[in-house]
């Protein structure tokens, strides 16, 4: 079963949306460029680890789906993880809650706990997605990996 975690946001669905497309590297880490339609892409990067992806799906304050198709992921002690989330989806999906609240369903289609990388990658989106986006949105202070 691919990773999945929900997360209860105090704001708008603009504001956790362009969070997502438009403010990347304030919550996760360096990236590239900020995104606006279906077929952009965007790098985030953590020292030599990168991850490209292509956006498949962008229903603007709604759902944004992110295809990764190009994957360099280098981490001590974790051999032939370099490639695996190549091919893997990022889905967000955004609800109302009410009271200027959101609910933020997450979906890491492809990662796996047969991934060798599953072990470090479900306890850091964990921390970027439930802690570091939320933190971004409601207070305006992340906490990237920024190098």
């Amino acid at each position: 079963m691919s990773y999945t975690t929900m997360v209860s946001i105090n704001g708008t669905k603009q504001e956790v949306f362009n969070a997502i497309s438009q403010h990347v590297q304030k919550w996760w880490g360096n990236t590239d460029n900020s995104v606006s339609s279906v077929g952009d892409e965007f790098t985030t990067s953590f020292d030599s680890t990168y991850w490209k992806f292509r956006i498949s799906e962008f229903e603007p304050n709604t759902k944004i789906v992110w295809k990764c198709v190009e994957a360099k992921h280098i981490h001590n002690g974790y051999d032939g993880i370099e490639k695996e989330w190549e091919g893997t989806i990022v889905e967000w999906v955004l609800e109302d809650k009410g009271q200027n609240a959101i609910i933020l369903n997450f979906a890491h289609n492809g990662l796996v706990p047969e991934l060798n990388c599953y072990e470090i990658c479900f306890p850091a989106w964990e921390r970027f997605v439930t802690q570091s986006l939320k933190s971004f949105v409601e207070t305006g202070t992340g906490m990237p990996h920024l190098s």
